[in-house]
């Protein structure tokens, strides 16, 4: 079969590879989309606690497809060295989560990864109750734009969106977000000042970006505040004075779907479909020739929107 193979950590190239075939307890899934996601560039560059112990492999941690009896499945993890950017993958039946009708595989695919660390933070991570103040740092992405959906349609009382990227942050107002605050090149109390403002206090954070972004939210937030910490994108490192966190109550999670097991992500997966399906929901992707995932690779970083590697 065709894949995006991996020989040398890196960037995978379109090549043939071997089939996948059944064994107890797995499916060989003929894949019809597979996203293009941060960490699997992290993984492919041999960073992430997930790479690859042996090459060669195929990239790819998510996908939908059709099992061999026919059905419309979305799929995660697929088992190495088949991963989901390939004609084929081979999954654990047991993660298969099928489809409803009249969901495209490509917005299904969407969904998976992206939409589970929009939705997630909010339900699991920070407990989000109806008519609670939410601020999203760096919410300009796939990521946070599905994030401020979310949020609406789980009742925020207000979504604030931080950001780097003014028209970016204009345009996420069109999906729900009340307020907007731009970073540019404030200081960390600037930044906990024009936050609190535009929340009138942060209640749950979705931090995609951490360093001294999350800092400035966390000194804008409302007593137990809870910062829901998903990506590092503005820092891996930042200090958090043990004053500010006592006298505000705040808890600081670390968040990864997998901490909450797998029958709550495929609930949550179901919910963010049936949205999809009933219209309540944008999904933004490009679909890409699997043969193209060379230069989708290097697009990815650059772009507001998913870029789905189709086989």
């Amino acid at each position: 079969m065709k894949a995006a193979v991996l020989t040398e950590f890196g960037v995978p190239t379109y090549a043939d590879h071997a089939d996948p075939e059944p064994a107890p307890g797995m499916e060989v899934i003929d894949v019809a989309a597979a996203t293009l996601n941060a960490v699997d560039i992290i993984i492919a560059a041999g960073t992430h606690y997930l790479s690859p112990q042996s090459l060669p492999t195929v990239s790819g941690i998510e996908g939908t497809g059709t099992t061999q009896d026919g059905r419309r499945v979305y799929f995660c993890p697929p088992v190495p060295p088949y991963g989901s950017m390939a004609q084929q993958a081979l999954v654990p039946t047991a993660s298969l989560v099928e489809l409803p009708d009249g969901l495209d595989f490509s917005t299904a695919a969407t969904l998976g990864n992206a939409g589970l660390a929009a939705l997630m933070p909010l339900t699991h991570g920070g407990r989000m109750k109806d008519g609670e103040s939410v601020v999203i740092l760096g919410g300009t992405g796939v990521v946070g734009r599905l994030a401020v959906q979310a949020a609406t349609l789980l009742g925020a009382g207000s979504i604030t969106v931080v950001g780097r990227d003014e028209s970016a942050l204009d345009a996420t107002r069109e999906l729900g977000a009340t307020a907007t605050v731009a970073v540019g090149d404030k200081s960390v109390d600037e930044l906990s000042s024009a936050i609190r403002h535009a929340s009138s206090g942060a209640d749950v954070v979705v931090d995609y970006t951490w360093g001294t972004v999350a800092l400035a939210a966390l000194r804008a937030g409302n007593r137990l505040v809870r910062l829901v910490q998903v990506g590092d994108r503005a820092g891996a490192e930042v200090t958090l004075p043990a004053q500010l966190l006592r006298s505000l109550g705040a808890t600081v999670v670390g968040f990864m779907p997998l901490h909450y097991g797998p029958d709550a992500t495929a609930q949550a997966y179901r919910t963010l479909t049936e949205w999809a399906v009933a219209g309540k929901i944008t999904v933004e992707y490009e679909n890409v020739p699997l043969a193209e995932v060379a230069s989708a690779w290097k697009r990815a970083p650059l772009t507001r929107h998913k870029l789905i590697l189709v086989p």
